[in-house]
């Protein structure tokens, strides 16, 4: 039988399918309905220093292929999370993520510095790249990559893991940086900024005007992100995110470079899609012949697919 399982980091995940940040919220309303013992890991909503309300309604439209939102990182802060949330994700039989931001590099450090007493996390995905927060996205920008990734990695007791955004800045530059100052890996990535018009106004459709698109529309930047960081840098850990939503858009997210794959948008749609896509890759290795995932990695940086 195909092991859909593989080893990162030193860690032993049980399929390279993960819930990513955001739609997932904290994985806890999903307890009862998601076999969590086949995914590889949970990815907790976005958490601050301080509480943040998110942006104001409208925050969330309907996109051709996928959704247009602008939530802004609406959190309870980190003591509310540890004092009301992070019990019952600790519980959860699953690897976990932590996902953090912060205004400042000063406000990272602090929140990251009291982080180091929780257990039951196996990394940190330092979120550097929502497109909803106003002023210029941290994660664009190499020298601020750098700025921000040194001061988690002299805080955090924990793999890093940088959230990039794959529409802004130069991201091969960003991804080294990121690398030189100590990450982990990277994960690619976070939704592209658009626009809805509502004709019958006249008027932009959300608050903020623009908002972060996700869903199947962004799938092909998703891959061509991946796609250039596996090839640039053979050995970093992937997290791919953005568009899947099938068996065949997972495959091509693997076979891009990632090493593990983020279902967001998807799990709004469809909340049985991810354990589902972990059944269906085991199935597809099974009658191909493909022995273990790692042979399914970086395949189209490799010339295709070998099978037996």
């Amino acid at each position: 039988m195909a092991d859909v399982g593989l080893a990162r980091l030193g860690i032993e995940f049980p399929s390279p399918v993960v819930l990513a940040s955001g739609p997932a919220g904290f994985g806890c309303e999903l307890a009862s309905a998601m076999a969590f013992q086949r995914l590889g890991a949970l990815t907790t909503k976005t958490i601050t220093l301080e509480p943040r309300r998110g942006n104001a309604q409208p925050r969330l439209v309907d996109c051709p292929a996928g959704a247009l939102n602008s939530i802004g990182l609406e959190n309870p802060g980190y003591e509310a999370f540890v004092e009301r949330v992070y019990p019952k994700v600790a519980d959860l039989p699953v690897r976990r993520f932590f996902s953090v931001a912060a205004a400042s590099v000063a406000d990272l450090c602090a929140l990251l510095h009291r982080a180091r007493a929780l257990d039951g996390f196996d990394a940190i995905e330092l979120n550097l790249s929502c497109p909803n927060l106003g002023g210029a996205i941290p994660g664009a920008d190499a020298a601020t990559v750098g700025e921000y990734v040194r001061a988690a990695v002299s805080e955090a007791n924990l793999p890093l893991l940088v959230k990039l955004p794959g529409d802004s800045g130069n991201l091969v530059q960003s991804c080294d940086r990121a690398l030189t100052e100590g990450a982990s890996g990277v994960t690619l990535i976070n939704s592209v900024r658009g626009l809805r018009v509502d004709w019958t106004s006249g008027q932009p459709f959300l608050d903020r005007m623009y908002g972060g698109l996700s869903g199947s529309a962004i799938l092909p930047i998703a891959l061509a992100r991946v796609f250039e960081v596996r090839r640039a840098f053979p050995d970093v850990l992937i997290v791919g995110t953005g568009g899947v939503n099938s068996l065949g858009s997972l495959l091509e997210m693997l076979m891009a470079g990632a090493d593990l794959v983020g279902i967001g948008f998807g799990l709004m749609v469809d909340p049985e899609l991810p354990q589902r896509l972990v059944d269906e890759l085991e199935l597809w290795m099974d009658e191909l012949g493909v022995r273990a995932v790692d042979e399914l990695v970086g395949t189209a940086q490799r010339g295709g697919l070998d099978v037996h």
